[in-house]
């Protein structure tokens, strides 16, 4: 992958780059395994015929999914309304003894599908899997439930950061409607317990990544009896905060990352300053942020970075702007929705202006003071507007009013063995927020991984260390 990657950004016209990007980025958040299933609205019109249960499950006909079953899992839409409407999310099983540990992996976003990552994540997983089954769903809202917003997929894409226009956030929050209280992640927590009791077994392994290092998170504190182990990989800590909103942990990473980054090039720039020059410049924030932290996924070497920002700086932005155009090509919403994205972290995240029902005013009132109250110091080389404008904060502002999710105010996870995986290089959940939240795991082990950025465990083969010590951690007795 990086081999065709790199000799496209040194040719540095600005139609190869988002090229090069597009095609980079797609390989990561699709599946070789298993073709999406088209998106579909929101779930009105579910079946209510059945109990909830593992249905179908039966060999997959996908020739990539061989050794797995396919099946769908069906969860009430609103877990306080058991007989009320249904979705079916998709299922797949690795076959195995019923008797061998289940290993449930979790995708991120939120917005990404499941299922279409298991032959890709088996592979990728290899020796760490030897003796268990590996499922992996499709969490609701994603995949064939996939929550559709036209104008929300085609403003953002993959992207958290890109600021979206409000009026296709009010269209999306109009799309989904009332249902926007069902997608929080306590909903999918409640459907991964469900999923766990189909299964018959009575601990799984929950390992997730980024977003679904958050989901694993609050299965745990919920369930505490169904986790056995607990696998981290690029951490969202399981309690919010504003500052995450307002990616005041990640804008002083990207300071410390291209320190990193220059200790080992030698540089002889200066490319943090260079950044603060372009934002002086009016470039855009947000979208210079998020694409610093795309690039930690794609590219976390970032050897070309430190001369890329050098070149903006004086005049010739050509790579600039590619990886700024790049970096955020819609998508179809099967393969990654940004209508569950929106409905889910506008639920989950503490906000400037606390929870999801905090009036219009009240959330104005408070990015005003947050812009007058911000020092510039907290968010260098970026700007306060940085902070205030990016796409969680702006997302959230014009989100409907809907009821705040129960999350458990339990400080601590539960006690069971606990692994951390992070990169140093990571821009998307800085290393900094495995370490607060590795203080909260009262059996926890931490892996720093030099050089890597995002998904760790996606990079078993330029980190294979990181599956051997997967490996030998699985083995832990609980």
């Amino acid at each position: 992958m990086s081999a065709a990657f790199q000799p496209a950004l040194r040719r540095s016209g600005t139609t190869l780059v988002v090229a090069a990007v597009l095609a980079v980025i797609v390989a990561i958040a699709t599946a070789c395994s298993a073709s999406p299933a088209k998106a579909s609205s929101p779930s009105m019109d579910r079946s209510t015929a059945s109990a909830p249960g593992l249905r179908g499950l039966r060999p997959c006909a996908d020739p990539a999914l061989a050794d797995f079953s396919c099946g769908t899992l069906r969860v009430p839409v609103d877990h306080a309304k058991p007989r009320g409407r249904t979705l079916d999310l998709p299922v797949t099983v690795q076959h195995g003894p019923a008797s061998a540990p289940v290993l449930l992996n979790l995708t991120g976003g939120p917005g990404q599908p499941g299922v279409s990552f298991a032959a890709k994540t088996k592979q990728r997983l290899g020796k760490a899997l030897d003796g268990r089954r590996l499922v992996m769903f499709d969490q609701r809202g994603t995949g064939s439930t996939a929550l559709s917003c036209p104008g929300l997929q085609r403003e953002m894409g993959q992207s958290d950061l890109v600021t979206p226009t409000q009026a296709a956030v009010k269209e999306c929050s109009d799309i989904v409607g009332n249902d926007r209280a069902f997608y929080g992640t306590q909903d999918t927590v409640s459907d991964m317990e469900l999923l766990r009791r189909a299964l018959g077994v009575r601990t799984m392994t929950v390992d997730g990544t980024s977003y679904g290092s958050y989901v694993a998170e609050r299965y745990a504190l919920t369930y505490p009896h169904g986790v056995d182990h607990l696998v981290l990989d690029s951490v969202v800590p399981h309690r919010w905060t504003p500052e995450g909103s307002l990616s005041l942990a990640s804008m002083p990473a990207v300071r410390r990352v291209l320190g990193l980054v220059c200790k080992e090039l030698s540089c002889t720039t200066d490319p943090v300053a260079d950044l603060a020059t372009l934002v002086k410049k009016n470039y855009d924030g947000p979208a210079l942020l998020n694409m610093m932290a795309v690039i930690s996924v794609v590219q976390p070497k970032m050897e070309f970075v430190p001369g890329m920002l050098h070149d903006a700086v004086n005049g010739n932005d050509g790579l600039l702007q590619g990886w700024l155009q790049g970096v955020v090509g819609e998508v179809p919403p099967a393969e990654f929705s940004q209508g569950l994205h929106a409905a889910t972290l506008c639920m989950d995240q503490a906000e400037p202006w606390g929870d999801s029902d905090t009036p219009y005013a009240q959330r104005e009132a408070a990015i005003a003071k947050v812009k007058r109250t911000l020092s510039p110091k907290q968010t260098y080389p970026f700007d306060v507007e940085t902070a205030t404008d990016n796409g969680l904060v702006q997302l959230c502002r014009g989100w409907g009013i809907t009821p705040p999710d129960a999350i458990s105010g339990k400080r601590n996870l539960p006690p069971v063995p606990t692994l951390f995986l992070a990169g140093d290089h990571d821009l998307s959940t800085p290393w900094e927020w495995a370490r607060t939240e590795f203080d909260k795991a009262p059996h926890g082990e931490v892996m720093l991984v030099k050089g890597a950025g995002h998904s760790v465990q996606s990079r078993g083969v330029d980190y294979p260390e990181v599956i051997t010590r997967l490996d030998a951690f699985l083995d832990r007795r609980h």
